[in-house]
């Protein structure tokens, strides 16, 4: 009856312990395979304005801070990026605090992949306070390392959506 029981007992066990939620690992791997982020269109901003501007700059080319930028490519409006800002919006609002990390370990990166865009370069720009897409971009493209996300030659998406007052600019590339 021992030698039956011991196995039993250690299948058991080892089961128990690989059906904890994903939540119970602060890894960005497991985090990203916990959750799938439901694809929206409610950006709550003109996506137009925003993208326009982003694009007018990347055009012409800036000055970030100290460091010239040279002309880029424009973007192109991603649903998937725009729905990884609606979530992280509805994130960052809920905690009234502007962070890239949740709590519980999730980045951009796994945002972005919940909502089954595959990507090989991920960035995010955040803001809080601002009330129009003209605003909120004259605030990120005078902040060196927003500018530098914004001019950024390998980014060809993005998405981004305002829940409350806060801001959120997601980029990417396949």
């Amino acid at each position: 009856m021992k030698s039956i029981l011991f196995p039993i007992m250690c299948m058991a066990l080892c089961c128990a312990l690989s059906c904890k939620k994903g939540s119970d690992s602060n890894t960005p791997e497991t985090n990203a395979k916990t959750f799938k982020i439901e694809i929206s269109t409610a950006t709550n901003i003109n996506n137009d304005v925003l993208l326009k501007l982003i694009n007018d700059t990347r055009l012409a080319g800036c000055k970030c801070g100290t460091v010239t930028m040279p002309p880029v490519g424009a973007l192109t409006w991603n649903v998937n990026l725009g729905a990884a800002a609606i979530y992280q919006g509805k994130y960052i609002a809920s905690i009234k605090s502007l962070v890239h990390t949740s709590a519980n370990g999730e980045t951009v990166g796994d945002r972005v992949t919940a909502t089954g865009y595959t990507w090989t370069t991920v960035g995010e720009n955040l803001a809080s306070g601002q009330t129009s897409e003209t605003q909120v971009f004259n605030e990120w493209i005078v902040s060196e390392s927003h500018c530098k996300n914004i001019m950024n030659a390998s980014f060809k998406e993005m998405g981004a959506a305002k829940t409350d007052n806060y801001w959120v600019q997601v980029f990417a590339a396949k």
